[in-house]
């Protein structure tokens, strides 16, 4: 698929694209013509809150990766609508935040103006 590319508000090239190890990141194409990484996401579909642990586990090890590359951000979104917060960071502590793929899929409501304001704000880019 091809990557999505918009300018921002200092008018620089922001790519999102979907990548293996993050699943979706986000750099900013700076006047130089180097990248600048700003947001690597992980998404974890599964939904069986049992293996929830396993899930974050992994994305875990993606987000260690994506703070070597030089992410200023790591995200989490996970398909599972409860969990501890808590004991979620301590077992993924690169992770910046924890999002719900169902909140997110909703269209509405606090944690999708959470994430939409975020995103925003990390990249510059307008509605």
């Amino acid at each position: 698929m091809r990557p999505w590319s918009n300018g921002n508000a200092a008018n620089r090239r922001v790519v999102i694209a979907f990548a293996s190890d993050p699943d979706i990141v986000i750099r900013e194409r700076l006047s130089t013509g180097a990248d600048r990484n700003v947001i690597a996401i992980e998404i974890k579909g599964g939904h069986d809150v049992s293996n929830i642990h396993n899930r974050v586990g992994d994305a875990e090890k993606s987000h260690q990766k994506a703070r070597e590359a030089g992410f200023v951000e790591c995200w989490t979104i996970i398909n599972v609508d409860r969990f501890d917060e808590v004991k979620l960071r301590r077992e993924s502590p690169a992770t910046d935040r924890f999002f719900r793929l169902s909140a997110i899929a909703a269209q509405a409501g606090p944690e999708l103006d959470d994430f939409r304001s975020r995103l925003r704000s990390l990249t510059g880019v307008r509605e």
